[in-house]
């Protein structure tokens, strides 16, 4: 399966999400969302460093974005403001 370059910049994306929150101090890093969601550490690490080989689930995108009120817009295609309005998670 070949993964197209929207896909690969929609994992980029994604990843920098979650470094933009661990600056912003909502989270601690990657294993914070991992752990919030059953999701095994090792294979999201694998997805970060090759995001050319495999694939990101639809639903950590959907996740993430519900969690810490990032706008979807942003993560698809990086337009508009990373968040979606002021930040509401606590």
């Amino acid at each position: 399966m070949t993964i197209t370059q929207d896909g690969i910049n929609i994992t980029k994306r994604f990843f920098e999400a979650i470094e933009i929150l661990r600056l912003d101090k909502y989270i601690r890093g990657v294993q914070t969302f991992t752990r919030n969601h059953g999701i095994n550490y090792w294979n999201m690490m694998t997805i970060r460093k090759e995001p050319d080989k495999h694939i990101l689930k639809p639903e950590y995108i959907l996740w993430l974005c519900d969690d810490y009120n990032i706008s979807l817009e942003w993560i698809m295609n990086g337009n508009g403001m990373f968040y979606k309005s002021k930040h509401n998670h606590d």
